[in-house]
């Protein structure tokens, strides 16, 4: 049996496992980091995309990008109409959007249902129905997927045709974040 000892030059003989465990550890950082494409921020659930019409979301088909309003409370939806005004979302055809309200899934057909009715009480117009895209799922997975701060403020979102959220912008409508949300949807340079 052949004892194999540190020469002098390599130092001591803990170094060596502890150099490749840092290595190691910031190439599983780094992995885990980074996102996959850049610019993406985040990812819708793969449940997005109905009215509760059971219809297609109003997204023309080309469009390669959409607006999603994100409230998570009824006092959000002044800052979501504030967008909706602000951008004159109801006028301007090029841009294709959708109100997103996220409600907790209390685990219940029952509740569900509850929700449902309620909000197309809400949202009685054929017009409102059709930017409509509830999801009843359970927030706090809603909010780490996508990318948000909280539930304590609306958001926009641009978001692509693969569910990527590419843009987000917190609160109110605001003439410079709209021209920020407006390049990255039209995929103008920044």
């Amino acid at each position: 049996m052949t004892l194999i000892t540190p020469s002098a030059t390599q130092g001591p003989v803990w170094t060596t496992p502890l150099t490749w465990c840092a290595i190691v550890a910031a190439a599983t950082l780094l992995a885990v980091a980074t996102p996959r494409e850049p610019g993406v921020i985040g990812r819708l659930p793969g449940v997005v995309g109905q009215t509760l019409d059971n219809k297609p979301a109003a997204i023309a088909p080309g469009d390669a990008r959409f607006l999603a309003l994100v409230t998570f409370h009824r006092d959000q939806r002044k800052a979501a109409d504030s967008w909706i005004n602000g951008l004159q979302l109801h006028q301007d055809r090029s841009i294709s959007w959708v109100r997103m309200p996220v409600l907790n899934d209390p685990g219940d057909a029952a509740q569900r249902t509850e929700f449902e009715r309620r909000l197309l009480a809400r949202y009685s117009s054929d017009q409102e129905r059709q930017h409509l895209v509830p999801v009843i799922t359970d927030r706090a997975a809603f909010v780490e997927s996508v990318g948000l701060g909280g539930i304590g403020s609306a958001y926009v979102l641009v978001i692509n045709r693969n569910g990527e959220v590419l843009a987000r912008i917190a609160g109110e409508f605001d003439q410079a974040k709209a021209e920020t949300l407006r390049d990255t949807l039209f995929m103008r340079e920044l």
